[in-house]
């Protein structure tokens, strides 16, 4: 005793079901853990039974017992596990993709059991069968992996509302942060381009809001505009760059109706941010961005295609295309258009002709106006989508 034994093989186990075959490893596992088995033996009988590599984690993504030496998951997905709010398939900080298991029973948490390789229902029922062993050697043994997951960090909380993955313990943070998930706030994301990196991580840690921090790049949560436009402005001031222009600029997705909704609100968010920098803005919110909103949801193959059937006459030409914006935005103004552009009124209509002519139809008409609006658009999100934040921008540089 003490060991587990083999997973039976020959014609009499090949022709028995998945459920049968799980059914027989699970008592088996079960008898011999109660006979003093430990998990690592749980562990080799599952390689034997699934020819997988096998890792238990620890309800914070840490390995706990494995059998290749392999890495956890980030404690967010672990979490996101556990609670049943994240879908089996994961991927591991050594770049496998993994099927995941939650190993729990009540307030016992035995941690996460991971088979590595690609989603297989027959593997996944018979890591299934491991459970009741491995809860109970968690209970028997007494260690860490049977204890409850330990707080959650302000940058956890907002991590895993990035990323969708809002367990009970997660709007449990929320709610001690004062984020009424209820009501669920717009997803918020502020970025630094100044030269005083240190002092905008110091500043961040400042901030009465729960921030999640990568080098130059902060997200966050807000209940409106008022309440970005105070943290942006906070933020300015406390790395002294309130003469230095717009080196803090942020933006802010739409309002979801469940907390699960905050990950695209995010996602909106960072699209704006990138059409912030692009447009020379500050600010950018959804409620504010105008036709954008449509052309948020949308990939960026959507997007190209488009502005490319209705610019793409033009699209390559700087000067056609710089002298549309301005005809669209002045309403037709000839005068206006020169003065902008610094060009002679002869040649703006000039080039409005040219644009007729390419386009085959008058940029003013409301239809074909409304079209080549949405056409810009689309390109300015594009050349945003290229312009979002790095998350690998140094800090330690600042002064």
């Amino acid at each position: 005793m003490g060991t587990v034994a083999e997973a039976r093989s020959g014609p009499a186990h090949d022709r028995a079901g998945p459920d049968a075959e799980s059914a027989v490893l699970e008592r088996e596992l079960t008898e011999a853990v109660l006979a003093g088995a430990a998990r690592s033996d749980v562990l080799h009988a599952l390689v034997r039974a699934t020819g997988r590599q096998v890792r238990l984690l620890s309800a914070q993504g840490a390995v706990l017992a494995t059998t290749d030496g392999g890495s956890g998951v980030p404690a967010t997905v672990a979490d996101g596990v556990l609670a049943g709010a994240a879908g089996p398939v994961v991927d591991t900080l050594d770049g496998l993709r993994a099927t995941a298991l939650p190993v729990r029973a009540g307030t016992t948490v035995a941690g996460v059991l991971l088979t590595v390789g690609p989603g297989d229902p027959r593997v996944q029922q018979l890591a299934g069968a491991a459970v009741t062993a491995l809860l109970i050697d968690a209970v028997r043994a007494g260690d860490d992996s049977a204890e409850t997951s330990p707080p959650h960090t302000p940058a956890d909380v907002v991590a895993a509302l990035r990323s969708g993955t809002v367990s009970p313990s997660v709007c449990a943070a929320a709610a001690e942060l004062g984020i009424d998930l209820q009501r669920p706030p717009a997803g918020a994301v502020l970025h630094y381009s100044g030269s005083r990196l240190r002092a905008w991580s110091t500043a961040l840690t400042w901030l009465e809001h729960p921030v999640q921090q990568e080098a130059r790049t902060a997200w966050t949560v807000a209940a409106g505009e008022v309440t970005l436009a105070r943290l942006r402005s906070r933020l300015r001031h406390m790395t002294g760059d309130e003469s230095a222009g717009d080196d803090v600029v942020a933006a802010s997705g739409s309002h979801p109706e469940s907390p699960i909704g905050l990950a695209r609100s995010f996602a909106e968010a960072e699209r704006l941010l990138g059409l912030a920098r692009i447009r020379g803005v500050p600010l950018l919110t959804f409620g504010g961005c105008g036709v954008v909103q449509v052309l948020l949801p949308l990939p960026r193959a959507h997007l190209e295609a488009y502005a490319e059937a209705h610019l793409g006459p033009i699209r390559q030409r700087p000067e056609l295309m710089a002298t549309l914006r301005a005809w669209l935005a002045e309403r037709g103004s000839r005068q206006s258009v020169s003065e902008q552009l610094h060009l002679h009124r002869n040649s703006v209509g000039y080039r409005v002709r040219q644009i007729k002519n390419l386009l085959g139809t008058d940029p003013l008409l409301p239809a074909a106006s409304a079209e080549l609006h949405l056409a810009l658009a689309a390109l300015d999100l594009l050349a945003a989508d290229d312009r979002q934040p790095r998350g690998d921008e140094p800090v330690s540089a600042g002064h």
